[in-house]
């Protein structure tokens, strides 16, 4: 990944997302070398390949903005804690995780940026009921998933592999949305894994809510 988009990845449980911000950081990066700025408009992981789709706009302003929405991603392999820096350069910050004191692996540079446009989604869901695709179901549910991620938060929490390592038994993922929403939170689905969930709170609270509805 270093070589090829110039940034690292890490094999946590959203590496799909991981990989479509990498080779979105790739295409930023080399876009504002020519005052070129981009706009995401649609981007997926399906059948084990990425594909990003962006609207381009010659501007040295532009291109500065696009830059600065590049950054990198700290994650916590023990309590699945991560955040991320939407700095330039990773500097001064710190190596252990803020929830449990592990250390943290980083992931980028990469984009940070939105990798969804909830119109633009809308505009291809309106033409695709106008054509005739042999996928079309497929299509529609990925449309339908990339339109609801377009607000959400960055990464999502895979509820399988979170059990698997506390050693609790897998609940079905209504009630972990449930939970989730009951205590104010965001709750979302992702095309990248069928058993994610974007959301908003922090991975101790996750885990909190999987042992709850385990005992």
């Amino acid at each position: 990944c270093m070589r090829k988009y110039g940034g690292k990845s890490l094999r946590t449980e959203y590496c799909h997302e991981l990989a479509v911000r990498l080779l979105t950081g790739c295409l930023a990066k080399t876009a504002a070398k020519y005052g070129i700025g981009i706009k995401i408009v649609f981007s997926h992981s399906t059948d084990h390949y990425v594909r990003v789709y962006a609207e381009t706009e010659r501007s040295a302003k532009k291109a500065n903005e696009t830059v600065r929405k590049m950054g990198y991603i700290l994650h916590c392999f023990k309590c699945f804690h991560r955040e991320t820096i939407q700095e330039p350069f990773l500097i001064g910050h710190s190596e252990k995780c803020v929830e449990c004191g592990s250390k943290v692996n980083v992931a980028g540079p990469l984009w940070l940026g939105e990798i969804f446009d909830e119109d633009f989604c809308k505009l291809m869901m309106e033409e695709i009921e106008k054509r005739s695709f042999r996928l079309k179901d497929r299509i529609r549910k990925i449309l339908n998933l990339a339109r609801l991620e377009a607000k959400a938060p960055i990464t999502y929490y895979v509820i399988d592999k979170m059990c698997d390592t506390l050693s609790l038994r897998t609940p079905p993922l209504k009630k972990v949305f449930e939970a989730l929403k009951e205590m104010g939170f965001q709750a979302i689905p992702t095309h990248f894994n069928s058993r994610g969930v974007r959301t908003d709170a922090p991975a101790m609270v996750v885990q909190k809510i999987l042992k709850q509805i385990n005992s």
